[in-house]
């Protein structure tokens, strides 16, 4: 399946999730916290990305003068998993370091709940 970066995301990623009284089967939302539990900028910012009493992402977040080309691809993508808008593989890897995009690829794997060990036994 998927993997934190660290015991920090994980941690981080719980506790948003707590906070959000998130359902264990809600993959799109949870993919949205992983992605900021993963990168400090985006965590600091947390109430600038998603708002808890509503329970939705903020879509003026994407024009925030924190965010820089890599976190705000990042966004992209969060937004992307969560069900709004899409992102495309050039424009989020452009922009991103090597810790990034690991924390990139692992969402998709969670979002979509993708396992890394396939059995390709015929049955």
């Amino acid at each position: 399946m998927y993997q934190f970066l660290n015991y920090k995301h994980e941690d981080r990623f719980n506790d948003i999730c707590k906070r959000d009284k998130t359902h264990s089967n809600d993959y799109e939302r949870q993919a949205l916290f992983f992605i900021i539990a993963g990168n400090d900028s985006l965590f600091k910012n947390v109430e600038l990305l998603y708002d808890f009493e509503d329970k939705f992402i903020k879509l003026e977040a994407l024009e925030e003068e924190f965010l820089t080309g890599g976190t705000r691809s990042l966004v992209y993508l969060a937004f992307s998993l969560y069900g709004y808008g899409t992102c495309g593989v050039r424009q989020l890897f452009t922009h991103l370091d090597d810790v990034n995009s690991i924390l990139a690829i692992e969402a998709m794997k969670f979002r979509f709940q993708i396992i890394d060990q396939l059995d390709y036994r015929a049955s």
